[in-house]
């Protein structure tokens, strides 16, 4: 038996390529996964929501604070929409667009901004009697998710 070098997965002995991760296996050696990996890829698996990174908590912040910036133009709330597509803009431009780019610090800032700045938001609009302040409070949930995950890697 043989296994990728990058990801620790089971290969074919003349595979050129890991089928799992697409590693260049040409001129590698092709041995035992290093118990480390393989632990690592376990846990990954049972866990569940732990799986989800960083990346995808900012994408899922991002896609529901758009969602409430068309809930609230539907309801003729332009205040709402405007706040709404303004931490929609910011999560995904500072955030998950700096991220790819390697920037974690800014990701992680920005991530706390908009988790804080949505959390009030939605709980004065909560208190003044409209759903939406709810709505807003569950969807920037993930923005604080996204910033303790990076807190963490510090």
């Amino acid at each position: 038996m043989a296994f990728c070098p990058n990801c620790g997965k089971e290969i074919s002995l003349n595979s050129a390529f890991c089928s799992s991760c697409g590693s260049d296996l040409k001129g590698t050696k092709k041995g035992p996964a290093p118990a480390s990996s393989q632990k690592k890829t376990t846990a990954t698996e049972k866990t569940g929501l732990d799986a989800l990174d960083v990346k995808t908590y900012m994408i899922i912040s991002t896609a529901g604070l758009g969602a409430v910036a068309l809930l609230a133009i539907m309801m003729k709330d332009s205040v709402g929409f405007i706040v709404c597509a303004a931490l929609c803009g910011a999560l995904y431009f500072w955030g998950v667009k700096k991220l790819e780019e390697g920037d974690g610090a800014t990701a992680k800032r920005t991530s706390l901004i908009v988790g804080i700045i949505g959390g009030v938001i939605g709980l004065a609009v909560l208190l003044a009697g409209h759903f939406t302040g709810a709505v807003t409070i569950l969807v920037v949930i993930p923005a604080f998710l996204a910033w303790y995950k990076l807190e963490q890697k510090n």
